[in-house]
């Protein structure tokens, strides 16, 4: 029966043309593109600030700049190579022709510090760096080959890649940010056999054959934005991507495009609808990650517009784990949902114990598409999460981020979660401050809804009613805006 639902899913022309490509670029992102390009939908294509390409035209170009990489670089199966960029249809390029090499590529947020970038570099034997000239002078200590890709001039006419590549599984590496600012490498084969079960559930859960084109505003060098662009052109659908997150902008192309579908993280979602002409009529879905999803932006969304709104959970090691539907949030909308078929999962205590229903614990993650160093274990993703008698998860904190202040345990997002609930409140971000004689307090940064005076008294006396006195910040600060997340620093 699970076949039979893939079939139905998928369509059994589109299997066909995966095995065909499959056979003829082995098991790389080549493969994906050359099982799309003749697409049926003419409306198909990927698009950014400056370029528009149409599938089989992105194909074309990949394949030509495959064989740039191969006979001037000497990049092959066995090579490793960098790409550091913003969201680019020439990064999407140089992406999969490198991976059509069976090269290990490793994506590289441009915006890390220096010192990130020279343990990197001095932790890995790296072949080429790829870019462009914005983010050249990051590198300029390094003696590895940096290549410009908006120099290279290819002919797709005269190129065939056929004949130079080896059959060799490249791998996808992503890097998260690791600890004292040192990179951990998440790494994936190519494999369409262990994608396939999540991918079938994400394209179910989220209903992405209702769209036929999305705006993916997250920065494609994360997971996140890497699973939408894969199941984006999977689904064949008009793909536009931007350098940079801008609120105005991302509003126009939302309204402009008539876009079906928008992946953004939370606060991205906030300061497009906080926008005195936010209509978007057109708008069918939003589907977040990346962050805590507060649930005033969800009222926010169904209040403004009749757009249904999807919240993901995963981590660097293990991808997607959770999806929230709209119909979960409506009921729950603290939740991150329910877990996707094929995730094992436990939430533990201190001691590696199982804890009840309606426990806060450890999320143990265990799937068969978790990073290629976490394969067949259990995957601590440093989570505190807690399950209802109806299988919804809940998010209360990163198990870093604990805040023991009077002896109690404090997880920010707990504070968060309820500070949220205030209606003068647009954002919140609590954290710990040290005064000058060593001792921590509870902070928090708050940005008010436009329009709204604050009242310090009036804002701790509505804390005093629904929290213990040791979660009520010792200090607050207003802020204009909220600062940029991880997921914003295209």
């Amino acid at each position: 029966m699970r076949i039979l639902f893939k079939l139905k899913v998928i369509g059994l022309r589109q299997i066909i043309r995966i095995i065909v490509s499959v056979y003829k670029h082995g098991f790389t992102l080549l493969a994906l593109l050359d099982s799309v390009k003749n697409t049926d939908d003419k409306y198909a294509c990927i698009q950014d600030d400056y370029e528009q390409l149409y599938y089989k035209d992105l194909y074309e170009q990949s394949v030509a700049m495959a064989y740039f990489l191969n006979q001037r670089q000497g990049i092959g199966s066995n090579s490793k190579v960098i790409i550091a960029s913003a969201n680019s249809v020439a990064f999407v390029k140089m992406l999969f022709a490198a991976s059509g090499l069976g090269a290990d590529i490793f994506l590289l947020n441009h915006n890390q510090k220096e010192e990130y970038l020279s343990h990197f570099l001095a932790a890995q034997k790296v072949d080429l760096i790829i870019g462009n000239s914005e983010f050249a002078n990051n590198f300029v200590t390094s003696k590895i080959p940096f290549l410009n890709y908006n120099n290279i001039l290819v002919s797709p006419a005269t190129t065939g890649l056929r004949p130079v590549v080896k059959r060799k599984k490249g791998s996808i590496i992503i890097l998260s940010s690791g600890s004292k600012g040192k990179p951990n490498a998440e790494k994936r084969k190519i494999s369409a056999i262990k994608y396939l079960n999540p991918l079938i559930d994400i394209i179910e859960k989220l209903q992405l054959k209702e769209y036929r084109s999305v705006l993916i505003s997250v920065p494609i060098f994360h997971g996140y934005g890497l699973a939408a662009l894969f199941m984006s052109i999977f689904m064949t659908k008009r793909i536009s991507i931007t350098s940079r997150f801008d609120a105005q902008k991302t509003l126009q192309l939302l309204q402009g495009e008539k876009t079906d579908c928008w992946i953004a993280v939370p606060l991205m979602i906030q300061r497009v609808y906080a926008l005195p002409n936010a209509k978007l009529i057109w708008l069918k879905s939003i589907i977040s990650g990346g962050d805590i999803l507060p649930p005033s932006v969800i009222c926010l969304v169904h209040k403004m517009s009749n757009a249904k709104i999807y919240n993901m959970y995963g981590t660097s090691q293990t991808g997607v784990c959770t999806i929230a539907t709209n119909a979960h949030l409506l009921s729950f909308p603290n939740s991150i949902g329910k877990c996707i078929p094929g995730i094992k999962n436990k939430i533990v205590d201190s001691n590696g114990f199982t804890v009840p229903i309606n426990t806060a614990g450890i999320l143990l993650v265990k799937c068969k598409w978790s990073s290629d160093n976490k394969k067949n274990h259990y995957v601590n993703t440093g989570d505190i999460v807690y399950k209802n008698s109806e299988g919804y998860y809940f998010y209360k904190g990163r198990q870093d981020d604990l805040m023991v202040i009077g002896g109690e345990n404090i997880y920010p997002a707990e504070l968060e979660e309820i500070i949220y609930q205030n209606a003068d409140i647009e954002w919140v971000k609590a954290k710990i401050n040290t005064d000058d004689n060593y001792i921590t307090k509870l902070h928090i940064d708050i940005v008010l809804h436009e329009n709204i005076d604050f009242n310090r008294e009036s804002f701790l006396a509505w804390m005093v009613i629904r929290m213990p006195k040791y979660m009520i910040p010792k200090s607050i600060a207003l802020l204009d805006t909220a600062p940029n997340t991880k997921l914003m620093q295209l």
